[in-house]
């Protein structure tokens, strides 16, 4: 439950029909009894006043403030020293509060949370879009989701001002208590909220889960989607339906903030206290979706054209919400079930997959159940091996041993205490807890953890893992019932703070070992211990690219010494975490442990580097793995520019490419591969080292000392920018109703900070500015749901791109716009000539800088802190490397910047394309045009 904080399908704001055929050869329909109602209490007084509750302390020192207005919201503040401050308001209600007519209408009002504010009585006056300005100026970010029980609003910076927490605060108070719900800016809305839900039903996962969930709870609706509902249901809302939905549910008693970050508690009860004063009283009671659990197994299958893998889902009505202790034995569970010893995932990887196995609410009621869903996909060949594997599995589970349990424990209370490291995750983890009435679920869960038993464990997979009551969902690719059964029969036989720096630089250092690998320690507070060593090569010609996709896949099997099954299970049972990959230029060994183990994991990830299992068994398993991932990956605009881009750059491998190398490369081309990079590569190794346990910097460096010899370390950039000559369009038939879009521009860059900060500024002009494609083509254009730009390094060269999921053939509901690939390609071309020609504001550019800052300051918990030692190592500019960039980016001004924008826009652009065959007929003389350019 801690570590799995993450909503099972949920919306968000800024993120990213289907035809499917349903096998009607359903179950019969189970007798069901409908849930009594629930009659909430809550006593709402006078606002603007609030009442201390209480300070908790944890084992590692954060201590969460607890109060409640007299309003009725509760408010939780955690002061965390150097984490981006969170503000984060959580309403109790999502799409199981919705009537079947106004299904979608909650995600739909999360939108208007960004359409404006009245800014009367108190609050701030928001126009459209103005939350993510203000939000951006402070250097930070803003959004929000909806889930089926939970609907949620939140922003993060920085605290480069003080003056900044009140504006945070102010901000998502107007956007939860203020909406002006304009009939022009709900009709406006309508057509991006559209858009999402056509892009989140050409995702067939979402099928599954949508499904699953049905099944599972007897749900009957007429919505395409129970969360972002149907295109007929959010055109047909109006003003008044809206209104009174927001009305009913957004009310003080029915919301919890969270305030976590570098804040002083009470300077900032205050400030909640003076911008929250909401007056909104509960008024009925609450709509809740009947959740009435299937009594008996029911089966469907969905053959979709939008999947090339065959995707299967497993839905089981689990604990009720709030059920602390249930909710922590699932956890041990999911630990167990994935696990050497339980054997699932060993049976699966037979079948070329593994499960994912999660936990969430799909009801406001405490009292009503959550859903665990495994889920994992295949070929559709051995779809029904792998529905077979998983039930016989399941059917004969059995707790853990005792051994077992108490090193599963012990691995728990380490994630615990690792994501109170993260300011998000503490606030996801109060606010969610404080939702489902487990306010204490924090404070006690280190006692609840250690109190559970054998048979605690093995009441839940009674109880909760029954195999007589599960919803199963396959969705399939093209194919046919009599496949399906063929398949099917088969298987049977078978405080605040200014002047901030990224890095302290007194808690890091470096040195050199006699190996000539360079060091460089983080010291934190946390007393577990991460490590990340890194070796950098160059690939040389007589070695095919491919070789290196094999060989990752074969780093994944064990060494020569141990089996991978038998590696699995000493991390297992030492709770370590040991991962090992290569890519184009880096083979890389990451590995987290307690101290006391800490020796125990270097030792197995020198064995790992130094000896991997590379037989002809692995490899063959190697290339079954990767043939059988390329017959399910799907084609997007990024993968056909990564698959034409590979021709000229020797760091990227084409889809064609290692088709046609796969079958040819040997065990001799593996191991020479392995033996080249431990013998021409250059080495860093990254270390944190516990405050309170300084010895353990001198035991690493005795420890790495007795790795095998590198290189000496010297810099350098791999040179392949090759500049295209002409404009290039590529194309390719997908049956999907939103066109994927690309349009990329490569340019060279000089490797220094002031070009590589100039780039991030600039990308985030031309995304998110006054003058950027999110609030241009989205906002006032309406083309799509999901638009931004993004860039990407690699060697000398930079990649930037714009990209757009826009709706052009869903004949469905009769919503064709062919022309929106034009309108997107000559949106993109107009927003960069605007951009070339410097029409972006001045507060554009301190906004974009400032987020900069914000995401250089950005390096909450361990990982994070070594990945900025990492690039410190790998730079000429050493350990310190952010906060020259932080200085830098105050040194930058409009003309620097306006030069760059010119150097990195003058190559001709390269056109991704991928979209209905209909789509692309109908805008084939225009994409002919792109190319005369």
């Amino acid at each position: 439950m801690v570590m799995k904080v993450a909503k099972i399908n949920p919306i968000t704001f800024r993120a990213d029909k289907h035809v499917t055929k349903l096998d009607n050869n359903t179950e019969k329909k189970p007798q069901i009894k409908e849930l009594s109602n629930t009659t909430p209490t809550y006593n709402v007084q006078a606002p603007q006043k609030y009442k201390t509750l209480g300070v908790t302390e944890l084992s590692n020192g954060l201590k969460i403030h607890s109060y409640k207005l007299a309003n009725g919201h509760r408010v939780t503040i955690v002061p965390m020293e150097g984490s981006p401050t969170i503000v984060k308001n959580y309403v109790n209600v999502g799409s199981m509060n919705e009537t079947d007519d106004i299904k979608g209408i909650s995600h739909f009002l999360e939108h208007m949370a960004f359409n404006g504010t009245t800014g009367e009585n108190g609050y701030i006056k928001l126009e459209t879009g103005d939350s993510f300005k203000k939000i951006d100026k402070l250097g930070g970010w803003t959004n929000a989701s909806t889930n089926y029980a939970l609907t949620d609003y939140v922003n993060s910076t920085p605290m480069l001002d003080e003056k900044d927490l009140e504006e945070q605060i102010k901000v998502i108070a107007a956007m939860t208590e203020n909406l002006a719900l304009t009939p022009e800016m709900i009709e406006k809305e309508k057509g991006p909220v559209c858009s999402e839900i056509n892009m989140i039903l050409d995702n067939p996962k979402t099928i599954l889960a949508d499904q699953t969930v049905r099944t599972l709870f007897n749900i009957k609706s007429s919505a395409d989607e129970l969360v972002g509902g149907s295109t007929r249901h959010i055109k047909n809302l109006t003003r008044e339906k809206v209104k009174e939905y927001y009305d009913k549910y957004y009310t003080p008693d029915n919301m919890n903030l969270v305030i976590t970050g570098e804040v002083e508690p009470n300077k900032t009860i205050e400030l909640v206290a003076k911008n929250f004063h909401s007056t909104k009283t509960r008024k009925g009671n609450f709509y809740e979706e009947k959740l009435i659990p299937i009594n008996k197994t029911v089966r469907k299958d969905i053959i979709s054209d939008k999947t090339t893998s065959t995707n299967i889902m497993l839905g089981f009505a689990g604990p009720k919400n709030n059920d602390t202790k249930s909710k922590i034995i699932f956890d041990i569970l999911s630990q167990y079930l994935a696990s050497t010893d339980a054997g699932i995932n060993k049976e699966l990887k037979k079948l070329n997959t593994y499960g994912d196995l999660c936990m969430d609410k799909i009801s406001t009621n405490p009292n009503n159940q959550n859903v665990i869903l495994f889920a994992l996909d295949s070929s559709e060949e051995n779809s029904e091996k792998t529905l077979k594997v998983i039930f016989d599995k399941l059917s004969t589970i059995k707790s853990p041993s005792q051994k077992d349990l108490e090193i599963i424990k012990e691995g728990l209370l380490q994630d615990y205490k690792n994501a109170l490291e993260y300011s998000l995750i503490v606030s996801d983890l109060i606010g969610n807890s404080i939702i489902n009435g487990e306010a204490d679920m924090l404070a006690n869960y280190e006692t609840i953890l250690k109190s559970i038993t054998t048979d605690d464990i093995d009441n839940f997979i009674k109880n909760y893992l029954n195999l007589d009551k599960v919803a199963i969902t396959l969705v399939h690719p093209q194919t046919t019932l009599e496949e399906i059964n063929k398949n099917y029969t088969a298987a049977n036989k078978l405080s605040f703070k200014s002047n901030k720096k990224p890095i302290n630089t007194n808690k890091i250092s470096e040195q050199t070992l006699d190996n000539n690998f360079r060091i460089g320690f983080y010291e934190t507070k946390n007393n577990n211990i991460y490590f990340n060593l890194s070796l950098r090569y160059d690939l040389p010609d007589d070695i095919k690219p491919s070789t290196r996709v094999v060989l990752n896949r074969i780093l994944d099997m064990g060494t020569m010494e141990t089996t991978e099954d038998e590696l699995s299970k000493f991390k297992e049972q030492n709770n370590l975490s040991l991962y090992a990959g290569i890519s184009a230029q880096k083979l890389k060994i990451s590995g987290t442990s307690s101290q006391e183990n800490f020796e125990k994991n270097v030792k197995k990830a020198k064995e790992l580097l130094e000896s991997p299992r590379i037989t002809e068994e692995t490899l063959n398993i190697a290339k079954s793995k990767i043939k059988d991932s390329l017959s399910r990956s799907q084609d997007s605009a990024k993968s056909l520019f990564t698959d034409y881009e590979s021709k000229y750059n020797p760091l990227l491998i084409s889809k064609k490419q290692l088709l046609e190398e796969i079958d040819s490369i040997t065990l001799e081309d593996v191991k020479k591969l392995h033996k080249y990079v431990l013998a021409n590569s250059k080495g860093t190794i990254t270390i944190n080292t516990p405050e309170k346990s300084p010895q353990m910097k001198e035991k690493s460096v005795e420890i790495f000392n007795s790795f095998n010899q590198v290189q000496p370390y010297s810099y350098k950039k791999q040179a392949i920018y090759q500049r295209n000559e002409k404009p290039i369009v590529l194309a390719k038939e997908k049956n999907i109703s939103q066109a994927d879009i690309s349009e990329t521009f490569k340019f060279k860059y000089n490797d220094n900070i002031k070009d590589i900060a100039m780039m991030e500024i600039m990308n985030t002009i031309l995304s998110s500015s006054s003058i950027g494609l999110f609030n241009t083509l989205r906002e006032k254009e309406h083309l799509a749901y999901s638009v931004y730009s993004d860039i990407n390094r690699t060697g000398d060269c930079a990649v930037l791109s714009c990209n757009i999921l826009t709706t052009t053939d869903n004949k469905e509901i009769g919503e064709i716009s062919y022309d929106n690939v034009q309108k997107s390609i000559d949106g993109f071309n107009r927003q960069i000539k605007a951009l070339l020609n410097s029409e972006y504001t001045d507060d554009d550019f301190e906004s974009a800088k400032r987020l900069l800052k914000a995401n250089l300051l950005d390096k909450e918990g361990t990982p994070a802190k070594l990945s900025v030692l990492e690039k410190g190592l790998n730079s000429k500019e050493g350990l310190d490397y952010y906060n020259q960039m932080f200085k830098e980016i105050d040194n930058i001004t409009r003309d620097d910047l306006d030069n760059f924008i010119q150097k990195a826009f003058q190559n001709p652009p390269i056109y991704s394309i991928v979209a209905s065959a209909a789509t692309l007929n109908a805008n084939k003389k225009y994409l002919k045009s792109l190319e005369q350019i």
